[in-house]
């Protein structure tokens, strides 16, 4: 994204500019500068470290799963010791 420098003469336009980004979610510092906040992203759990209960919890919330860096390896851990029907 490109800064761009704005030049408002007008103070009545500049505080309707200034509702304008309030409602926009964006902030003005003292400097005149606009910013806009910064989001926090959620890191997911490192699902290898949690436990049987804590993935079926995981489950249960209904998550989408993006925490499980690599599904197939999940379900491969997870059904390891189940037994496969027609299986030698």
């Amino acid at each position: 994204m490109q800064p761009h420098i704005l030049t408002i003469p007008d103070d009545s336009v500049y505080e309707q500019l200034v509702q304008l980004a309030a409602a926009a979610g964006l902030h003005i510092a003292d400097n005149g500068l606009v910013s806009k906040p910064v989001q926090h992203a959620t890191i997911p759990p490192d699902i290898s470290k949690l436990t049987h209960e804590e993935k079926l919890a995981i489950l249960k919330r209904g998550g989408d799963g993006r925490s499980i860096p690599d599904p197939l390896a999940w379900q491969r851990e997870e059904r390891q010791e189940r037994p496969m029907p027609f299986h030698s």
